[in-house]
């Protein structure tokens, strides 16, 4: 109280007066545990040369705080909701350079085995296979393994698959 009394060349009656009809008590518990940074600490944070973003947003903090607590005091809503609007901004930034606010990153599996060019591209392959039974057996195979596996790793029955000899594949191509 002798500091702001001898600031604003008031008495610390005057001060404690004050404090008593217009501050809330939150206002008055953040000033004695100096959770509100004096002016002159901000202004010198901010004119710093090479003072961090982070620093900075802090500085900027502390008097946007002090301005919605009063403006909640005094019943000034519309204050009060520009004021929490700004210090939503501060916060989301400080947030996001800290890393504690990551972007939400989204998740995107393509199933290449679903693919219409996959499929037509693995028809044409057994069909050029034709001419050659056992390697058109083994690639056959290797299709149905890969296709079967891809289905329980993602949870899924496997596909239905009719067998036929490799014979009768090459007749109906």
């Amino acid at each position: 109280m002798r500091a702001i009394a001898l600031r604003f060349k008031v008495s610390r009656d005057a001060v404690w007066r004050h404090g008593q009809a217009h501050l809330s008590p939150e206002i008055r518990g953040a000033l004695v545990t100096r959770l509100l940074q004096r002016e002159g600490d901000t202004r010198r944070i901010l004119l710093e040369e090479g003072a961090g973003v982070a620093e900075g947003l802090k500085a900027i903090r502390g008097p946007l705080f002090t301005l919605f607590l009063s403006a909640t005091d005094c019943g000034d809503g519309k204050a009060a909701a520009a004021l929490s609007g700004r210090l939503h901004e501060n916060l989301a930034l400080v947030a996001k350079l800290t890393g504690e606010l990551a972007p939400h990153a989204g998740i995107s599996i393509t199933n290449i085995l679903l693919s219409p060019d996959f499929l037509r591209m693995r028809g044409e392959l057994m069909r050029v296979l034709a001419r050659y039974p056992e390697a058109q057996e083994e690639v056959a195979a290797t299709f149905r393994r890969v296709g079967l596996q891809a289905a329980a790793e993602m949870g899924a029955p496997g596909p239905k698959v009719i067998e036929a000899p490799p014979a009768e594949v090459a007749r109906a191509a």
